[in-house]
């Protein structure tokens, strides 16, 4: 499938900022599923540093802003050809030990009820049948966690969405992370797009997901918010612990302000769209 990927991030501030530095993971890397056809990140009023990629295959790039800012905006402009894969994700850029993702982080800690949970997935498989069990963890965190937006932050830890059972698509691969984690399964957030086109759900555009490191496999896709694993819908571009590490975007300000006088209000639009339909 070709898509064009259509991104603005806009932040505006009530005060200006002296100053702004902001780090991007909005650069994809190509994989198994992807290949990239024509990409381009655009923010007209900061200085931008060279994009490098890290051991997860992230391609970073910061931009600063010296000058005091009330206003900034990213825009991604994308075109992609995708593949299903079954959500199989292969890249010879990852090259991170799967065992680092047994980590625990703060939003990714589990309680009783997530280890429970991880349990009943379990089911009697035995540790050559994680996959099976990883299918059954993701129905579950679909069947027990209503998709319901706006009942949630970005700080909002898997035991919080978990106690609360609603959260979106970022609490709901935190869940299934913290799960698979006690039962020993390396696990990892993934950031990106859906598409959303006449057979797919109504959860798209910028969304998330759990990897699971599966033996002779290798690192497989699930979404519980659409009950499947990535397909040729998906564009994958960063991944970490959670969604703290794979951010598309963080920052800092800086100057002789204080943080309560520093309101902002953050505007994203996104827009997915098969290349042949524009035709």
């Amino acid at each position: 499938m070709e898509l064009i990927i259509e991104h603005t991030t806009k932040y505006e501030y009530k005060n200006p900022v002296a100053g702004l530095i902001q780090t991007t993971k909005l650069h994809p890397s190509e994989y198994n599923g992807l290949k990239i056809l024509e990409w381009n990140v655009h923010n007209d009023s900061a200085k931008k540093s060279k994009i490098y990629q890290d051991g997860e295959a992230n391609n970073i790039q910061s931009y600063t802003n010296t000058n005091k800012v009330k206003k900034i905006q990213f825009t991604v402009l994308g075109k992609v050809e995708t593949f299903d894969t079954k959500g199989i994700y292969q890249s010879a850029s990852d090259k991170i030990d799967p065992l680092v993702y047994l980590r625990e982080s703060n939003l990714t800690k589990a309680n009783d009820n997530i280890k429970n949970l991880a349990i009943e997935a379990k089911n009697g498989f035995n540790e050559n049948e994680n996959l099976e069990t990883s299918h059954n963890l993701m129905n579950l965190v679909a069947e027990k966690i209503e998709y319901k937006p706006l009942t949630t932050n970005n700080q909002t830890t898997a035991i919080e969405a978990f106690k609360q059972k609603k959260g979106v698509c970022q609490d709901q691969a935190h869940i299934m992370i913290a799960a698979a984690k006690t039962l020993g399964i390396p696990a990892r957030y993934v950031n990106g797009y859906m598409h959303n086109n006449s057979h797919s759900s109504e959860f798209q555009s910028t969304h998330a997901w759990a990897e699971f490191y599966i033996n002779d496999l290798g690192w497989v896709g699930f979404d519980p918010t659409n009950k499947c694993s990535p397909d040729e819908r998906y564009v994958r571009v960063s991944c970490g612990l959670d969604a703290s590490y794979a951010s598309p975007i963080k920052g800092v300000f800086y100057g002789n302000i204080n943080n309560d006088d520093v309101i902002e209000n953050l505007d994203i639009h996104v827009q997915t769209l098969e290349n042949n339909s524009q035709q």
